[in-house]
């Protein structure tokens, strides 16, 4: 089984569809300048925007403009990066770290130093300056935050509960 199919048995069928549209990861893409790895479009096309138990939550592109990509994917720029602060660069830079998620307290990126986007690891960023970093992909870490193991150690402990769901993004309609 895949790791998207056995993600699939953990959370169970998506309320609402994710809306698998490539178009759409083409203009992120092309913004970018690299191609994000599959397994993650894949996720987020099944399930569209929302959070895995109410808790990490992803987004997605949903309109393709360039002002959608920058709020997705914003430029963070290291110029005056303090090393013992920030181990790594972010994006734009070579190899820089590309936010795909958050929590509460914490920020989830891609390290893009390999060519292959299947390659790339994980790292999480801590509230109190905590890093973690693994290999694996996007799937591999979710299903191992699932099997507690080789996850971040200041992530919630009980998150992902055991009846996990995954909780679709409903825009704040303003009424």
């Amino acid at each position: 089984m895949t790791g998207l199919g056995r993600l699939r048995e953990l959370l169970g069928e998506p309320e609402v569809w994710g809306w698998a549209r490539p178009g759409l990861w083409d203009a992120s893409e092309a913004y970018l300048g690299v191609a994000l790895p599959a397994d993650y479009k894949a996720f987020l096309d099944l399930y569209g925007p929302g959070a895995i138990d109410g808790y990490l939550w992803l987004n997605r592109p949903i309109d393709g403009t360039a002002e959608e990509a920058e709020g997705l994917w914003p430029s963070q720029g290291s110029e005056e990066r303090d090393p013992d602060r920030y181990p790594w660069p972010f994006h734009p830079e070579e190899g820089g770290l590309i936010w795909w998620g958050s929590d509460e307290e914490n920020f989830y990126y891609f390290l893009p130093l390999e060519p292959d986007p299947a390659e790339w690891r994980i790292v999480v960023q801590g509230e109190c300056g905590s890093w973690f970093e693994t290999a694996g992909t996007f799937t591999d870490f979710v299903l191992r935050c699932f099997d507690r193991i080789d996850r971040p150690p200041f992530v919630a402990r009980d998150w992902p509960g055991t009846d996990a769901k995954y909780v679709p993004y409903e825009p704040d309609t303003g009424s």
